[in-house]
């Protein structure tokens, strides 16, 4: 039986959730949701995940909230590319890495992000975008330093702690295209200049099968 994957358009969440779900070769029926029609806050949803947040996995009776807890449930229902390791020591590293991504890394993207998709162009928006640009230098720099070390966050194999990061740099490539924003210093793109191993690892995970399946509608 399949499982079901409710998941909104754009959610670096759901995003994770998708990705793991196609790397792990689960079958699953894709339930998008309209944040627009207030999909999230219907009883029916609120039935699943009172807290109205994407994505929620069902499996018969079982339902999972937390992109985290999704991705570790999926691990367990395919056996092919093992997302949290194979010995107690990768499991660590790679728990590790995917603590900083969801402490770190996604709280500075988010400052810079979210006064840029998020807030009305006027007011303080790109003020609070430029003071934040500085957090996510650090963290993006940290992720090329990993990844001088081999292709992946935790090794030459993708990982739950890849799938945790990816959605939160597209999230910021996304924010920096906007022309608003374009004279922001320092800027991220063109990505292939600041952070070389960045851009090849990004271009790695767009190979997985099924990634086309994934990406938000609405962004194409």
């Amino acid at each position: 039986m399949r499982v079901e994957l409710y998941w909104g358009s754009g959610s670096p969440y759901s995003w994770r959730a998708l990705l793991a779900a196609e790397i792990k070769d689960v079958p699953y029926e894709s339930r998008l949701i309209s944040f627009q029609n207030k999909d999230h806050r219907s009883p029916a949803f609120l039935e699943m995940n009172p807290r109205g947040r994407v994505p929620v996995l069902k499996d018969g009776d079982l339902i999972i909230s937390e992109s985290m807890a999704i991705m570790s449930y999926l691990d367990h229902k395919g056996p092919k590319n093992p997302l949290f390791g194979h010995t107690a020591t990768e499991t660590a590293r790679i728990w590790e890495a995917t603590s900083r991504v969801i402490y770190d890394l996604e709280n500075a993207i988010r400052a810079f992000v979210d006064p840029i998709l998020f807030s009305p162009p006027a007011g303080d928006s790109l003020t609070r975008a430029q003071a934040a640009a500085g957090a996510v230098h650090d963290e993006l720099r940290r992720l090329e330093e990993a990844l001088a070390r081999h292709d992946y966050l935790c090794g030459d194999t993708i990982s739950a702690a890849d799938l945790a990061a990816f959605p939160f740099l597209m999230f910021v490539l996304r924010a920096a295209s906007k022309d608003s924003v374009k004279s922001l210093e320092p800027h991220f793109l063109p990505l292939e200049q600041r952070y070389p191993l960045l851009a090849a690892w990004k271009a790695r995970i767009e190979t997985i099968p099924g990634y086309e399946k994934t990406y938000p509608p609405h962004w194409k």
